[in-house]
């Protein structure tokens, strides 16, 4: 509730202060001081509103991009507690965390020599490409220092449907981001992190999540330690390429459980890569997966169905014109029973 309250708080404010000669208030502290008992009411009833309007929102553009037997799908499999989140860097973003493209290209400002090079790799979504110019041109630990200082920051103000995961989620998320949001979310909930797998950590996570589930997979590390960070080219080749330990990882993870794809592109990935070597070599069906992706201009469906497909992760499409809203409706939609009517 308290991602509701924070948005009721925002749109009371958004009146105008209350001014009494020298002195101002915000609506909200007004309502609350003179009223308690009504502004409680309101807050109810707004965010039963809300609920309604985001249902609402979802099964039109759900209905309309015909996907919406697929989300009922991912209802039914997230009502029997097996689905993981897998969230990406789009999910921080409201948090004020810049995207890859975005970290990469202004490292480029101390370093102009590379910024042509890194600039058309990051247009060819090439980002572990730009990120090994990147770091051979710094030096690792001045490198290093950039990741923390850009995605270290633990006291930024929690935006976002990022917030809503708690309530939906309970058996952990996997992220390849490497800043502390879900830390926090989950940390503001009533549905606390059991542990926290990076690095090393990562090769007793399997064993470890059969007795306590509800846990945090960091698969390419994090911010305040370079220890099995994964970002260069030379990172991903170690981890994901042969003799690499990710797709054995990914393989024990899914055995019995599918993935959710939230603020991932999946554009060019090597989780992607991993999950279609493991249904191409395996003996039986394995889990189906789910993405939440905007439908932008210009997108081959049937392309990227196939491309998609062959890892077995299917798009449940959303407009792309505000995708924190859509994220946000989709999200309440799981929480409020799907549209199993």
């Amino acid at each position: 509730m308290e991602y509701f309250r924070q948005r009721f708080v925002e749109e009371l404010n958004d009146e105008g202060l209350v001014r009494v000669r020298a002195f101002e208030w915000t609506p909200a502290e007004v309502l609350q001081t003179m009223a308690p008992n009504d502004y409680e009411v309101h807050f109810l009833d707004w965010v039963t509103d809300q609920k309604a309007e985001a249902k609402d929102r979802a099964r039109e553009f759900l209905e309309r991009l015909n996907c919406l037997d697929r989300f009922n799908r991912l209802h039914t499999q997230l009502e029997r507690q097996s689905v993981i989140p897998f969230v990406g860097a789009g999910l921080s973003r409201p948090t004020g965390f810049p995207l890859w493209g975005t970290f990469l290209g202004g490292l480029t400002a101390d370093y102009p020599a590379i910024a042509d090079q890194v600039g058309a790799h990051l247009a060819a979504y090439e980002y572990e490409v730009a990120a090994q110019l990147v770091l051979d041109r710094m030096g690792p630990d001045v490198f290093a220092e950039a990741v923390q200082n850009a995605f270290g920051s633990r006291i930024k103000t929690l935006k976002g449907p990022v917030q809503l995961l708690p309530q939906i989620f309970r058996r952990g998320c996997l992220t390849t981001n490497f800043d502390y949001v879900l830390n926090r979310v989950y940390e503001a909930s009533d549905c606390r992190l059991r542990d926290e797998f990076a690095g090393n950590r990562l090769n007793e996570a399997p064993r470890r999540l059969a007795d306590e589930p509800h846990c945090l997979l960091r698969l390419h590390g994090e911010a305040d330690s370079a220890q099995g960070r994964v970002l260069t080219g030379a990172e991903y080749t170690a981890c994901y390429g042969d003799g690499g330990k990710y797709r054995e990882i990914f393989k024990l993870l899914i055995a019995n459980t599918s993935l959710l794809f939230l603020g991932c592109s999946l554009s060019v990935d090597r989780t992607v890569h991993a999950l279609r070597e493991i249904k191409q070599a395996a003996v039986v069906e394995t889990p189906r997966h789910f993405a939440f992706l905007p439908l932008t201009e210009g997108t081959d469906r049937e392309a990227r169905r196939t491309e998609l497909g062959q890892a077995d992760i299917h798009p449940i499409w959303y407009p792309p014109e505000n995708h924190d809203q859509a994220i946000e409706d989709l999200l309440i939609s799981l929480m409020e029973g799907g549209f199993h009517d």
